[in-house]
């Protein structure tokens, strides 16, 4: 059985996924690895998006026993899924492109980055997270989600958020590599995303060759947490209607 990896966004940790990997883990073994940094692990400096995906293909060739696995990214997970298809498509049998988009920053997105490594370096993280986790949501959503995402952001290290900005800063454009992509895709987005809302989204659907494009309504950036039962039914019946998993014995 083909295993599922689930690269969580920024600035979250693993703990994003546990609403979906519960629905998920019913049909598959999921994998579950921290951008350095968040969840406990250690900080590391001059860390990359690209880095991080060559370490999600080393937990991929040591724990998959096919060598491969079903890649599903959210936001920062999706840029690093993306790196992965480009750096190790050996190891990616099929993608879930969440909320994520193709492009680099533009140059007020990259001095949006260094104003927010300025806040955290000189006012905090809270003072960082305050104005920030809000815009993860959809307008209107409930307090527990956004309490709940608030919990996890609060955790992580400023030192391991700092840096991931960096690495956010740094990535490149990946538009060129879109057509290369021969495996199954998924591309999710939440309707009220204003992080990368719809139209990156089909950009992606539209430069990777047969790949299907899901809007769901009412959610913004962070749809596995926001509606966890719907994102999880996507992803399950788009790897359902692969043929990646090797046929049972005889």
């Amino acid at each position: 059985m083909i295993p599922l990896a689930l690269l969580h966004p920024f600035p979250l940790d693993p703990a994003f996924w546990d609403p979906v990997r519960a629905i998920l883990a019913v049909d598959r073994p999921v994998l579950a690895p921290a951008f350095p940094g968040f969840g406990g692990t250690p900080v590391r400096h001059g860390v990359s998006i690209e880095g991080f995906a060559d370490d999600v293909a080393e937990l991929i060739a040591r724990e998959a026993p096919e060598g491969r696995a079903v890649v599903c990214g959210l936001s920062m997970g999706g840029y690093a899924a993306l790196a992965l298809a480009e750096r190790h498509p050996d190891r990616v049998a099929a993608l879930v492109l969440a909320d994520t988009r193709a492009e680099a920053d533009d140059d007020a997105g990259r001095a949006g980055r260094d104003q927010a490594i300025v806040t955290v370096r000189s006012a905090g993280l809270d003072a960082f997270l305050d104005g920030f986790v809000p815009r993860l949501l959809a307008p209107g959503a409930d307090e527990d989600t956004l309490a709940r995402v608030r919990r996890i952001a609060d955790r992580q290290p400023g030192e391991a958020v700092v840096a991931a900005l960096g690495a956010l800063r740094e990535r490149p454009d990946r538009r060129a590599m879109l057509g290369g992509v021969r495996v199954p895709t998924l591309v999710v987005v939440g309707a009220e995303d204003v992080l990368t809302p719809p139209p990156f989204a089909e950009t992606l659907a539209a430069g990777i060759p047969g790949a299907r494009l899901e809007v769901m309504p009412g959610a913004g950036h962070l749809t596995a947490l926001e509606d966890p039962e719907t994102f999880a039914s996507l992803v399950r019946r788009f790897v359902r209607g692969t043929d990646i998993d090797p046929p049972p014995p005889d």
